[in-house]
């Protein structure tokens, strides 16, 4: 019983296998001898368990057959069994057999077709590229190895290239001009021995009995990306590059350009209305063209002259010349020239030109020339020229140049130039130039920042100073930039203290000059807003507001304190009828007078200050 279970589980483990596999693909031995068609037909039947349909009227059934076969594909077979004078094709589990059309007398095409094989194993090889070079036909080998590609008769050469990814290369010179079968054995690529530096096997067809084949299975393989891909870590952006390609480029291209990554073919134009559709076909990922006209998209493996696309330009490697996208333009290369995209431009390497985006433009590398854009340039590594952004502008490394943006410049090592941005600008170290904008941050520069707070981290002017003056008993300030030009940002309180405001805020710029080693002379300038919140005029359209400039001496008392005091002069004018806020006595220099111009009245006088300053040497 267990010997009749376990032959009973054989037997329908054989039929569930064969059914998987398409009749016309089924390998099968067969040992014909002096057999009518018809009993020829049952036999190949039963051996690839399927069924045949087909007319008797239109097969002659009483002709005989003597054939052997071993370890042979069904279609094989049949092309040995009726001399390509029956056509056939599967539809489930049966082969229809269909009487042949009579040859044309001067046919414009023919027919190859066969099987893609291992040399060494015999195994069929799923996902070969088989193409022909001068009418760009091709066809890739499907999970059982067997291809089918059409040519035309009036090629004077015919010469079929198949190329897989980890396999020598192949081409085989066609002589006929017949429809026949060439079947192709491909050698493995030896283990250690450089991709780069194997030859093309040429051999010439000869039509010769019908290969025997292995019986082993072969399962349909994923699509393997490049080897420089596996080598390299792939960015965000570039991911992203890869997710975009994928989306528009049919199976068959991907397949092809992973199998020819060593064959590069030349046009000099071409025109597509889909990466798939167009006069370069299905091998568009591996032609390099000097012309490129994409009606809608277009996908290549490089640009040497000029391309326009009406909504999308994909290439893969290299741009020369001109490109414009409606949409956006994908390099996978390098861009030398001018690219100008409605929305987005990205490259994944050097860009040395123009890069023009209504939106985005993106640079995997050096960026030489200028980047401008409606929102954001970005360039992974050095920007040599300018970035000009309506929002931000990137640099991986090092800028010479300029970046000019509605908000944000942002360079990851220094800048020899300018940065101009509306809020922030961050580099390591600005020589040559300037950084203008609301705030600037920099490990050291060689030249002042302009804007309302600056900070440099090295050779830079930071202190935070706790003082009293005649108007606050205690004054928190922070001085930022260089020790040319910094900022000033103070708040003071009084303690309710009478005639004095309870808080007040200031802004101001000051400079300063070395004295010594351990003393320094600061210049400053302040502005003061003085904030009592028991005047109900001021809490309407009142101000109160002091001017102070003021002289002070800087003495270090240890690495990181000092002691700061001297001298100011003070001019505090008022709408709310407040007198001078005063602590101490004053050194009056004028005293409630009126303009003809305002309802204000001002006062002048000199005050002095003292405090503690801590920061760096």
């Amino acid at each position: 019983m267990r010997h009749f279970i376990f032959l009973l589980y054989l037997f329908v483990s054989v039929r569930l296998f064969a059914q998987s596999v398409p009749p016309l693909d089924r390998v099968i031995s067969v040992d014909i001898r002096n057999e009518k068609i018809e009993s020829a037909l049952r036999q190949i039947s039963r051996a690839g368990h399927f069924e045949f349909s087909y007319n008797p009227t239109r097969i002659d059934g009483n002709a005989v057959v003597t054939l052997r076969l071993v370890n042979t594909p069904v279609r094989e077979v049949l092309n040995r069994v009726f001399q390509n004078q029956v056509s056939y094709k599967a539809r489930g589990n049966h082969v229809i057999l269909v009487r042949a059309d009579l040859p044309e007398a001067t046919p414009k095409n023919f027919l190859l077709d066969g099987y893609i094989l291992d040399e060494k194993t015999g195994e069929r090889i799923a996902q070969a590229s088989i193409f022909e070079k001068t009418t760009l036909a091709s066809t890739v080998s499907n999970p059982f190895g067997y291809y089918r590609l059409r040519l035309s008769t009036d090629l004077p050469t015919v010469r079929l290239d198949v190329r897989k990814q980890a396999y020598i290369g192949e081409t085989v010179l066609i002589r006929s001009r017949s429809t026949h079968s060439v079947s192709i054995r491909m050698t493995p690529i030896p283990a250690r021995l450089a991709v780069e530096t194997l030859p093309i096997r040429v051999t010439e067809d000869t039509i010769r009995p019908a290969e025997t084949l292995a019986s082993v299975p072969v399962e349909l393989p994923a699509v393997a990306p490049d080897s420089t891909s596996q080598q390299q870590s792939v960015s965000v952006l570039d991911q992203g590059r890869q997710r975009i390609t994928r989306l528009f480029v049919s199976s068959q291209q991907a397949i092809h350009d992973v199998n020819l990554n060593r064959d590069t073919l030349y046009r000099d134009w071409q025109v597509s209305f889909l990466p798939f559709i167009g006069t370069n076909h299905r091998l568009s990922g591996r032609i390099s063209n000097r012309i490129s006209v994409n009606i809608l998209m277009g996908y290549s493996f490089g640009v040497r002259a000029f391309e326009v696309g009406g909504l999308m330009n994909l290439v893969r490697t290299d741009v020369q010349g001109f490109q414009a996208g409606g949409l956006a333009n994908i390099v996978g290369g390098k861009v030398t020239g001018v690219q100008l995209g409605g929305l987005a431009n990205y490259t994944n390497r050097e860009v040395v030109g123009v890069q023009a985006g209504g939106l985005l433009n993106t640079g995997g590398k050096t960026v030489t020339g200028a980047q401008v854009a409606g929102l954001v340039n970005f360039a992974n590594q050095e920007v040599q020229g300018g970035q000009i952004g309506g929002l931000l502008n990137i640099a991986g490394r090092s800028v010479e140049g300029i970046q000019l943006a509605g908000l944000v410049n942002y360079a990851q090592a220094d800048v020899q130039g300018w940065q101009i941005g509306g809020i922030l600008n961050r580099a390591r170290r600005v020589t040559k130039g300037l950084q203008i904008g609301l705030i600037n941050i920099a490990d050291s520069v060689g030249s002042v920042p302009i804007g309302l707070l600056s900070f440099v981290r090295k050779d830079g002017y930071q202190r935070i100073e706790v003082a009293a003056t005649e108007v606050n008993v205690l004054n928190v300030t922070l001085r930022t930039g260089t020790k040319r030009l910094y900022n000033i940002l103070t708040a003071g309180h009084s303690f309710d203290r009478l005639g004095s405001p309870r808080l007040s805020a200031g802004y101001g710029l000051g400079t300063a000059f070395t004295l010594s080693r351990a003393t320094l002379l600061n210049l400053e300038g302040t502005y003061h807003h003085l904030f009592y919140f028991d005047r109900v005029y001021q809490a309407t359209n009142g101000w109160n507001n002091q001017i102070r400039l003021s002289t002070l001496i800087e003495a270090k008392l240890s690495r990181h304190v000092s002691l700061a005091f001297g001298p100011s002069v003070n001019w505090y004018f008022s709408t709310d009828g407040t007198t001078q806020p005063l602590l101490q006595p004053e050194v009056s220099l004028f005293a409630d007078r009126t303009d003809a111009y305002s309802n204000a009245h001002h006062w002048g006088w000199i005050g002095f200050q003292v405090g503690l300053r801590f920061g760096n040497s």
